[in-house]
């Protein structure tokens, strides 16, 4: 899943803002790695999003934070 890191809000695959649930929010991955490409490759070319890796019990595996917000 990803969010906007500055409001928190959720973004659908496109990185637009989920006003509705026509939107898709969640991308499904075979492999936890593959996952974790995908977000680190985001992450490093969109500023402010943040990801979130969860386990088919919707569980949080990873946390991937935003690159541009830094920790107070």
């Amino acid at each position: 899943m990803r969010s906007d890191a500055l409001t928190g809000h959720v973004l659908d695959d496109q990185c637009v803002l989920a006003l509705n649930d026509t939107q898709k929010v969640y991308t499904i991955f075979d492999d936890v790695q593959l996952a974790l490409k995908y977000a680190e490759a985001l992450i490093s070319v969109k500023v402010n999003i943040e990801c979130v890796i969860y386990d088919k019990d919707q569980e949080v595996m990873h946390y991937l934070p935003s690159r541009n917000i830094k920790p107070n």
